[in-house]
């Protein structure tokens, strides 16, 4: 069946950010280290990316177990995020992908603070369809040895492409998310660059430029 469609991850693939840089002004500002306070957020990180939990109490929450909260704790995820920027190169792939008429979906475990950021830089005009987790209620799996996993939000991302698991192919730097869509029969490609995707994509004749000669 041909190719018709792609779905790429964000962070890391489509836009350039790291949790780091919210691990290391916590730690400079507030003298909590930067690995522990990792450890406490990323407990709870999964029930905010589903909109189980609001940002503001997890980060609040993550805060208490090192001592007080500090003022404006619930908006710091949000602030440390604004030096985030696209990844220039693939979004390039992602325009040329949908000249040339694919469908072209941006999926993201994410939390509403950064669900954010992305509508106000035009994340809805650069793909077709936009799936953010933390909007869904539901957030790509992460692969536990002899445990199912939920692969909704990849059925989810599927039915608004309107196109079949076989039609499409899904792009990720996180090695557990791309054997969990591969597991469902989502051929799946792991981000390392752009110019990377686009080669193996030309592997199985996905052209994002017209055919020359």
């Amino acid at each position: 069946m041909r190719i018709r469609g792609l779905i790429f991850d964000l962070g890391g693939v489509a836009v350039e950010w790291s949790n780091a840089v919210t691990y290391d002004y916590i730690e400079k500002k507030y003298g909590i280290p930067s690995a522990e306070f990792k450890r406490g957020a990323e407990k709870g990180m999964p029930r905010v990316q589903t909109g189980e939990e609001s940002e503001e109490r997890w980060m609040s929450e993550t805060f208490r177990r090192f001592g007080s909260v500090p003022e404006g704790a619930g908006e710091i995820w949000g602030t440390t995020f604004e030096a985030a920027h696209y990844n220039e190169e693939t979004i390039k792939l992602v325009k040329r992908l949908r000249q040339r008429g694919y469908r072209v979906a941006a999926l993201s475990n994410l939390e509403p603070s950064r669900a954010r950021w992305l509508r106000r830089h035009g994340i809805d005009e650069l793909f077709d369809v936009v799936v953010f987790s933390c909007e869904v209620g539901v957030r790509k799996p992460d692969l536990e040895a002899g445990k199912p996993s939920d692969l909704a939000v990849y059925r989810l991302t599927l039915s608004r492409l309107g196109l079949e698991v076989k039609e499409c192919i899904f792009i990720d730097d996180n090695s557990n998310c791309v054997a969990a869509a591969e597991s469902m029969g989502l051929k799946s490609i792991l981000f390392k660059n752009a110019a990377q995707v686009e080669a193996d994509l030309r592997e199985v004749d996905v052209e994002p430029d017209a055919r020359r000669g």
